[in-house]
């Protein structure tokens, strides 16, 4: 069973649980299988809640019994450490506080989770407090990229995204500030979805920055994360219309909207992806136009000014108190908060809104944008800056460039596998969508992965990893 669970998906294996075919119990028994094998060289969870798993499992076998399956019946999943769980303490993946934030009642986006029967079985690894992009993390040490151990997972939601590619698991819980959901999903090659500002509840989320801070799903498959999401949302409406766009076919026409920026510098290999990519999409109904947003062009900077600034006022208190609790690099960068003045800030939120007023008015005219999420696939664990057309930059402005915007709007956005490049890894397309428009999304998402099998690809397991 351990070795089915690599190529079972979340969807199918909710129903198989529900329909008395596959028990619970031997589910939740063959991610922690996975884990124990698997952990020890990628390092993706911090927390094992084996025990508390294992008496979930047997929950839902006595809820399937009764015929009160949920639609997660029985489903393993991760929850990245920087939410609140009711049976562990929620490291922030920092020694800031010695013991983590305490078990206390579950954040809302978990305990729907739970309700739905799913199981939580650990807490996965993060780049520290999530301020940065590759989960080299200074305390717990590297989550590593299942196709290549001596690369990086990405961040920040690195641990989530190597549980669901490595098979730990069929989905994990991870939040996006500037990308740390797509991020390390194009790294692994997974399906990772931010949705619109405010889809799913942060209450219970320790806060990166509140205005630009969003939590979701990580799956292997568009129609699990359409799965998980309609969970996430605590909304019946919204789970069942998630559910009906990724089932059915999206209309015949519909505009897909390319903007020179989301594909400026970035290397052969990945242009070559997304533009096959983009061709699927032409045969599946889209009509390909040229957009301009100038106001892309500042809103790297101005995101960073937003997330320093609110981060720093989130950490002032445990920085003052407990500052050697930091690891060095991230203690480095989030002080760097102190240095931005009120006029910077409020510069930087001019430049939100004009994006925002954009946004609106480009998707009254296309239905989805499709670029690249990285500029490459993913360095090696020891890299600090990539040379992106003529310049040398650092890591996290390499990897943030082409999402934070999508922060800045509230918009939401899909990462996907589209092919893999250099060294045998996975490549990224980013879809993007009008605030309040993820059904949609998901559905085009859905219907690209009908028509390929990159998001089928996985990683071998042992010491070296390579696509199959």
């Amino acid at each position: 069973m351990a070795n089915d669970l690599a190529d079972l998906g979340l969807r199918d294996a909710a129903r198989l649980v529900s329909r008395r075919k596959l028990s619970p119990v031997d589910l939740v028994e063959a991610a922690l299988a996975r884990v124990e094998a698997e952990n020890p060289r990628l390092n993706a969870v911090i927390t094992v809640l084996a025990e508390p798993a294992r008496a979930a499992a047997r929950r839902v076998e006595r809820a399937v019994a009764r015929g009160s399956a949920g639609s997660l019946a029985g489903v393993p999943v991760t929850i990245k450490d920087l939410i609140v769980t009711q049976d562990a303490a929620t490291t922030l993946g920092s020694r800031v506080l010695p013991d983590g934030l305490p078990p206390a009642p579950d954040a809302p986006v978990v305990a729907r989770i739970r309700r739905a029967g799913g199981v939580v079985i650990g807490k996965a690894n993060l780049h520290e407090i999530a301020l940065g992009v590759t989960t080299v993390n200074e305390h717990f040490g590297p989550a590593r990229n299942p196709w290549n151990p001596e690369r990086i997972a990405g961040g920040s939601s690195g641990g989530s995204a190597v549980a669901v590619a490595a098979g730990m698991g069929l989905g994990s819980v991870g939040t996006d500030t500037r990308g740390s959901i797509r991020i390390p999903a194009a790294c692994c090659g997974i399906t990772g979805f931010k949705p619109s500002y405010g889809a799913v509840s942060t209450e219970g989320v320790f806060p990166l920055a509140a205005t630009l801070d969003h939590v979701g799903p990580m799956t292997r498959s568009v129609e699990d994360a359409a799965v998980l999401f309609g969970v996430m949302t605590g909304s019946r409406r919204r789970a069942a219309a998630a559910m009906a766009a990724v089932d059915r076919k999206p209309r015949r026409r519909f505009k897909l909207g390319v903007a020179e920026f989301f594909l400026r510098d970035i290397d052969p290999g990945s242009l070559r992806a997304i533009e096959g990519a983009v061709k699927t999409l032409e045969k599946l109904g889209a009509e390909v136009v040229s957009v301009e947003l100038p106001s892309l062009e500042p809103a790297l900077e101005a995101s960073r000014v937003i997330v320093l600034a609110e981060a720093i006022s989130y950490h002032d208190e445990l920085l003052k108190q407990h500052r050697d609790g930091y690891g060095p690099n991230v203690r480095a960068r989030l002080e760097g908060g102190y240095d931005l003045t009120a006029l910077q800030y409020v510069r930087a939120e001019e430049v939100r809104l004009e994006l925002l007023a954009d946004y609106g008015r480009l998707f009254s005219e296309v239905d989805c944008l499709v670029g690249a999420v990285l500029p490459g696939v993913a360095p090696s664990i020891e890299t600090q800056q990539l040379t992106v057309g003529s310049r040398t930059v650092s890591l996290a402005e390499a990897f943030c460039h082409f999402n934070a915007p999508q922060n800045m709007t509230g918009a939401p956005a899909l990462s996907i596998p589209c092919g893999f490049g250099r060294d045998g890894l996975p490549i990224g397309l980013q879809l993007i969508a009008g605030v309040g428009r993820d059904e949609a999304l998901l559905g085009i998402g859905a219907a690209y992965q009908r028509a390929t099998d990159w998001h089928r690809q996985r990683p071998k397991s042992g010491p070296k990893s390579k696509r199959p």
